[in-house]
């Protein structure tokens, strides 16, 4: 797992840029082209717009590529009030909320608001998303019906375990919402695949075993 961190200091904020969780999903140059712009070296300016707008767009980035440190007295990133994790159509797991990420050792790799975790199984850089699903023409519609739903206490953080040469196992209160918008689960504990051939998704099945699927 790759994790390179840059650092922008303007006179009112700090953007930090995960070089390797950004899939290029273009939040931050659409929503803010005067501070985020690929054609400039650096390509950020956080003096070109106030810390308020800044943070904003900063909180659309869905895979907690982009963070932020106030310098000026202003609140801090919030901590969702809700975890949910968002099926993307023939892509991966986008993760919103307090979120915990644990190897199946049970050691803490990271925590965070954001993340995109892969579920096609060919990401080189595990457990993150990095586009490879595209390399590979990974397709899974992501459509979800509704499965199983029950009342969660939401102020609860999710802890998300990345099994060795297994799926993600979630413990905590967690909604999932499908490609189509439809929240197919809402419950405390569930498996999601990441080897990318579960006839269930996106819940794991067993089928990693069955491709010897390989974490490392």
């Amino acid at each position: 797992m790759r994790e390179r961190v840059l650092r922008y200091r303007g006179e009112n904020i700090i953007v930090t840029f995960h070089v390797d969780r950004c899939t290029h999903v273009a939040e931050c140059i659409l929503g803010l082209p005067e501070v985020f712009d690929v054609r400039r070296r650096p390509w950020v300016d956080p003096n070109a717009a106030s810390p308020n707008r800044i943070a904003e767009v900063i909180h659309r980035c869905p895979t907690g590529a982009l963070h932020y440190e106030r310098l000026d007295g202003g609140p801090p990133e919030p901590i969702p009030k809700k975890n949910q994790v968002t099926i993307v159509k023939n892509g991966p797991l986008y993760f919103r909320g307090h979120l915990i990420v644990k190897a199946s050792d049970q050691q803490v790799l990271f925590t965070d608001t954001r993340l995109a975790l892969c579920r096609c199984g060919a990401s080189k850089n595990k457990p993150f998303c990095d586009n490879w699903h595209e390399l590979i023409d990974f397709v899974e519609r992501g459509e979800i019906t509704a499965i199983q739903t029950k009342a969660l206490e939401n102020s609860a953080p999710l802890e998300i375990t990345c099994m060795k040469n297994g799926p993600l196992l979630l413990s905590g209160p967690v909604e999932i919402i499908g490609s189509n918008g439809m929240v197919g689960f809402r419950g405390d504990h569930t498996a999601l695949c990441r080897c990318g051939a579960t006839k269930n998704p996106p819940f794991c099945d067993g089928t990693h075993t069955k491709i010897h699927f390989q974490t490392e």
